[in-house]
C-alpha cells in the first residue's frame, strides 16, 4: 500500500482551533443549561405545590380566601403593584430583551466571565424578593381585617383543598 491512499491529517491553524472551541464550550454550557433546566422542571412538575422546596401554597390560599378579599387584592395589584412601581407589557417585554441580549453577549464573549454569568441568571432578584414581601404584607394585612368566622371559614376551605389535592395525589400513585 502506498502512503497516498492513507493521508495523515494537517493540523488546523490555530485561528480554527479558538474557533472550534469556543463554539464546543458554548454548546456546552447550553447543553448543561438545558439539562438542569429540564431536571428542575420536571421535580417542579411533579411535586404538589404545598410541597415545593418548603414555599406555602400560595394558588391553594388564594383560592380559600374569600372573594370579596381576593377582588381588593386584585383590584391592588392593578393600581399600584407590589413593592414598587408597576411596569406595563411593553416595559417588561423590553427589560426581557435587553435582559437576553446581555446573556448572549456574555456567552460569545472572551474570555468567558463565570461571575458575570451568574449575576445574569439570578437577574433582578432583589427587586423580586421585594415585591414578593410587599403582597405577602399585603395578604396579611388582609387577612388581619377578616372576622374570626372569616378567617375559620378559610382555614376549612384551604384544609379541603390541601385534602383533595393529597386524595388526587394518592390516586396517582
Amino acid at each position: 500500500m502506498s502512503d497516498s491512499q492513507n493521508p495523515t491529517p494537517r493540523p488546523l491553524p490555530p485561528e480554527k482551533r479558538l474557533r472550534r472551541m469556543r463554539l464546543a464550550l458554548i454548546v456546552s454550557v447550553m447543553v448543561n443549561v438545558l439539562v438542569i433546566g429540564v431536571m428542575v422542571g420536571g421535580a417542579i412538575r411533579h411535586r404538589p405545590p404545598s410541597m415545593s422546596f418548603g414555599q406555602v401554597d400560595m394558588r391553594a390560599m388564594w383560592r380559600a380566601m374569600p372573594g370579596t378579599m381576593r377582588s381588593e387584592m386584585r383590584e391592588a395589584a392593578r393600581e399600584h403593584g407590589f413593592g414598587g412601581e408597576r411596569l406595563s407589557r411593553e416595559e417588561r417585554r423590553a427589560r426581557s430583551r435587553q435582559l437576553n441580549e446581555r446573556i448572549l453577549a456574555a456567552l460569545r464573549s472572551e474570555p468567558f466571565d463565570a461571575g458575570a454569568f451568574v449575576a445574569l441568571l439570578d437577574g433582578d432578584r432583589a427587586m423580586i424578593e421585594e415585591r414578593l414581601g410587599a403582597a405577602n404584607a399585603a395578604f396579611t394585612h388582609q387577612l388581619e381585617a377578616l372576622s374570626p368566622a372569616e378567617r375559620q371559614a378559610m382555614a376549612e376551605r384551604l384544609s379541603e383543598i390541601w385534602e383533595n389535592r393529597h386524595h388526587r395525589d394518592d390516586d396517582d400513585d
